[in-house]
């Protein structure tokens, strides 16, 4: 059994379209295998504002590692334990938040990258390997080569260095996080206001110029359209929970619907 090929990276590197979701509260590793099963590229495992703890992560990772689908855990912070642990852990890449300068591009490279990319601490994933044995080289070229960076620009300052940041060697993907970058404009919720309209072209175009993937993250069916329109191409779309209780809200209509009926 060889080492995972990362397909979001390989679709992304020739121009296509991923579409992934955000798990936040689903705690069984069968989750992983409910996502793929709908062909979904990749889920993103939410550890910034949920409670996921290592062994879920762990049993998520391993599930993975038998799925063409990529999994992703975005952090709490940009911090070297966290983000090489959560690797070490079998993530398949990361969703880095709230990246507002080159220098943090720069740190996130050099703590996910091991040399000569970066300075990440070796340790061959037992996850990742499936308990395979490979050659610490293998290992670290693998590792080089598929795992994905994908940082979030999701401020004003953000976006004013938006092509120092997206031009930093090693970066994969952006994905704008619109929730908070309107809430750092001023403009809180407001996804449509020129002014955030602007930055999300702005982020499109530094990204085509230098070979990063654009992205967000939306709730909306009709702005996906618009957006994958525009040059979007790392969609992360929704989360689990408003999956089931819009499930549950649609259901529910017609079932009272039906009593109404019959009465």
């Amino acid at each position: 059994m060889s080492l995972k090929t990362s397909v979001v990276k390989q679709k992304l590197r020739e121009g296509k379209i991923c579409f992934g979701t955000m798990l936040r509260v689903l705690k069984s590793p069968q989750a992983v295998a409910l996502c793929a099963s709908e062909g979904w590229d990749y889920i993103i495992l939410d550890t910034e504002h949920n409670d996921y703890n290592y062994e879920t992560l762990g049993s998520f990772s391993l599930v993975a590692k038998y799925e063409k689908m990529g999994l992703f855990v975005r952090v709490p912070d940009k911090l070297y334990h966290q983000m090489a642990q959560m690797l070490d852990i079998g993530a398949e890449g990361l969703i880095l938040p709230q990246v507002k300068t080159a220098a943090e591009a720069r740190h996130i490279i050099e703590s996910v990258k091991y040399a000569p990319m970066g300075k990440r601490g070796v340790s061959v994933s037992t996850t990742a390997t499936l308990f395979r044995d490979y050659s610490t080289d293998e290992y670290l070229d693998w590792a080089n080569r598929e795992l994905m960076t994908i940082v979030q620009i999701e401020s004003e300052e953000g976006i004013n260095n938006a092509e120092k940041i997206i031009s930093t060697p090693g970066i994969d993907a952006i994905m704008i996080g619109p929730a908070d970058l309107s809430n750092d404009m001023g403009i809180s919720g407001q996804l449509h206001h020129p002014r955030m309209e602007e930055a999300f072209r702005e982020i499109i175009n530094q990204c085509n110029k230098y070979g990063v993937a654009p992205g967000i993250h939306l709730s909306n069916m009709e702005d996906v359209t618009k957006w994958t329109k525009e040059g979007m191409r790392f969609i992360t779309y929704s989360y689990d929970t408003k999956f089931i209780k819009d499930a549950y809200k649609n259901a529910l209509l017609n079932l009272r619907g039906i009593m109404n009926e019959n009465n």
